[in-house]
């Protein structure tokens, strides 16, 4: 994870992490994984202009341009400068885009100019956050995200595997990249509909001695003992609207998958403002078009 430079000090000792997915259900496009790492106090608290990705942006609104300048803003608070373009921006944050078919249909046309959002608007949303977060003594340590292309994700569930254990295995890729765990808290949310994730854990982290503290309906909580040692790892309904964290985990991924979408498009042509999910516009288009020799297993998942 990308380290902060600067900043305030921070009196606090607390390190979350929160961690979300964008995409899971789409046809096209990537499935994201973003943990965002913080330091900060005992009690959570919100910036104001901060809530889950689906109901701070969502297509019908127009709200692009803000959710760029968020994105931006994390960069930030990260590297302790500004963002040069998009592409930087995905370049810092997110691994495991790796093209398997050579094609590269997700990254030959990565932004490197800002497509949504002003050079004043990025400035003041910059200021908004820096100035907030000094105020509150918290600091974004690092932001990690894992994409995970169609064809991905098409070859793990032909071998008979649910894509859930996929973004599972993502969630707990970006967990075991954090290099001190001791104390930290990850808020994560549910994955697949799951309750019980004890036997998962113990495959996808095996350095760690998973313990149950409480499984209910709501949350699943874990404490991983290891030899050094000791975290807690949870997974919550709604996690972007308990924990601040996964709600700029949220936003942050909603900002990578919609980049990944917007080079997709321009790739394949595709003019029409689709939005990659079972939707009748996006269903239509694709009925009434030809990608011509790309493989359709790049373009679209199976499940």
């Amino acid at each position: 994870m990308s380290l902060i430079h600067g900043g305030a000090v921070n009196i606090y000792k607390n390190r979350v992490l929160g961690i979300d997915e964008n995409g899971l259900g789409p046809l096209m496009g990537p499935l994201v994984i973003t943990g965002v790492l913080l330091r900060q106090g005992e009690q959570e608290v919100w910036f104001d202009d901060i809530s889950d990705s689906k109901k701070f942006f969502s297509r019908n609104t127009e709200k692009f341009s803000q959710l760029e300048e968020v994105a931006a803003s994390l960069f930030y608070l990260c590297e302790g400068r500004e963002p040069s373009s998009p592409a930087e921006i995905l370049a810092t944050f997110c691994k495991g885009y790796g093209c398997l078919s050579g094609l590269n249909i997700c990254t030959d046309n990565i932004p490197q100019e800002f497509i949504w959002s002003g050079v004043e608007g990025r400035k003041r949303r910059y200021e908004q956050f820096l100035k907030w977060m000094n105020r509150k003594g918290m600091e974004i340590e690092g932001i990690e995200s894992v994409a995970l292309c169609p064809r991905r994700i098409n070859g793990f569930t032909e071998k008979g595997n649910h894509k859930f254990l996929l973004d599972l295995s993502a969630f707990c890729e970006i967990i075991k990249g954090i290099h001190n765990k001791d104390l930290l808290s990850v808020y994560a949310g549910r994955v697949g509909g799951l309750k019980f994730y004890r036997k998962y854990l113990c495959y996808y982290i095996p350095d760690y001695k998973c313990v149950t503290i409480e499984e209910k309906k709501d949350a699943s909580l874990y404490r991983m003992e290891g030899d050094n040692e000791v975290f807690t790892l949870g997974f919550y309904t709604d996690v972007e609207d308990r924990f601040f964290s996964a709600a700029l985990s949220s936003l942050a991924g909603k900002y990578i998958r919609e980049l990944f979408m917007t080079v997709i498009k321009k790739t394949l042509g595709i003019s029409e403002d689709i939005s990659g999910y079972y939707d009748s516009k996006t269903m239509s288009y694709i009925a009434n078009t030809s990608f011509g020799d790309i493989p359709s297993e790049c373009i679209f998942r199976r499940r």
